[in-house]
C-alpha cells in the first residue's frame, strides 16, 4: 500500500479508500490497514528493504539532491501564526552504479556537508567494489582525496575554479593538468560524463516518486526515501536492456 500511494502520490488516507475500492470491486474480503497504521508502520520498512551492493568491480557515481518536508512551512503557520519564508528540506546523497541503480542513500536535513556523507555511501555500495568515485566539486577537498587514497579509490571529481595549490598528490596533478590544458581536456581524459548517470535518477526520482516527502517524522521519512530508491530500481530492472553478443 506504500509503494502504491507513492507511487500514485497519494496521501495515505486516499491510498486506503482505493485499496478499499478495489477489494469491494473484486469481492475480496480483507481488512485494510486504516492510515494512521500505516503511518506507524511506514518505519519499519528500514528493516525490511535492503538495497543491493556493488557485485562487480566499478565506479560510483554520487551526488546529492534537495527534497523539501510536504507541508512543513504551512503548518508552522498554524502553530505559530505569522508568515514562515524559511523552508525545510531533507538531502538526498546517492551512490549509483553505471547500469543506472542506486546501489547506497542516506537522508540527512539541509545543513550536513555532503562530503561526510562520502565513506558512508562508499561503504554502503561496498567498499571493495569501488574502483573509482565520480562527484561534483562540491565533495572536492583536501581530506576527500586522502580519505579515497586509503581506500585505493581512484577520485574523480573537477577542482573549484579558484582552487591554487594541493599537498595532496592526486589532487595537485588534477589542478595541475586542469590548469595547462584546460577543463575539457581533462573531462574527456577522465570520461567525466559518466556522472550525469546519478543526476539523470535524480530526474527520474523527482518526477516518479516526487520532490516533497509527505511524512512528518524524521524516521518516516528516511524509510520514504528509501523505499523511492527501492521502486526506482525495480523500474530500471525491469526496463533494462539485455544486451547479447551476435556469433
Amino acid at each position: 500500500m506504500l509503494t502504491m500511494g507513492m507511487l500514485l502520490k497519494l496521501p495515505k488516507w486516499q491510498t486506503e479508500g482505493f485499496v478499499r475500492s478495489i477489494f469491494e470491486l473484486i469481492k475480496l474480503k480483507l481488512l485494510v490497514p486504516e492510515f494512521s497504521r500505516l503511518s506507524k508502520r511506514a518505519k519499519y520498512l528500514l528493516n525490511r528493504i535492503k538495497l543491493s551492493p556493488l557485485t562487480e568491480h566499478g565506479c560510483l557515481a554520487i551526488d546529492s539532491t534537495g527534497i523539501k518536508v510536504y507541508g512543513e512551512s504551512e503548518w508552522l503557520i498554524f502553530k505559530h501564526g505569522g508568515e514562515v519564508k524559511r523552508r525545510i528540506w531533507r538531502k538526498l546523497p546517492i551512490g549509483v552504479n553505471k547500469d543506472g541503480l542506486i546501489v547506497s542513500r542516506i537522508m540527512t536535513n539541509h545543513i550536513t556537508d555532503d562530503r561526510k556523507c562520502l565513506e558512508f555511501l562508499i561503504n554502503q555500495a561496498n567498499q571493495e567494489k569501488v574502483t573509482e568515485a565520480l562527484a561534483d566539486s562540491g565533495y572536492d577537498s583536501n581530506s576527500t582525496y586522502e580519505l579515497l587514497e586509503s581506500k585505493n579509490i581512484k577520485l574523480t571529481i573537477p577542482p573549484p575554479k579558484n582552487v591554487k595549490n594541493s599537498p595532496v598528490t592526486q589532487r595537485r596533478n588534477t589542478i595541475v593538468y586542469i590548469r595547462e590544458k584546460g577543463y575539457d581536456a581533462w573531462r574527456n581524459k577522465n570520461k567525466y560524463g559518466r556522472r550525469e548517470i546519478v543526476e539523470n535518477t535524480f530526474y527520474r526520482y523527482k518526477s516518479i516518486i516526487g520532490a516533497k516527502l509527505r511524512s512528518r517524522k524524521w524516521d518516516n521519512q528516511d524509510a520514504e526515501t528509501l523505499l523511492g530508491c527501492h521502486i526506482l530500481n525495480k523500474m530500471t530492472n525491469l526496463g533494462m536492456l539485455q544486451s547479447v553478443k551476435l556469433l
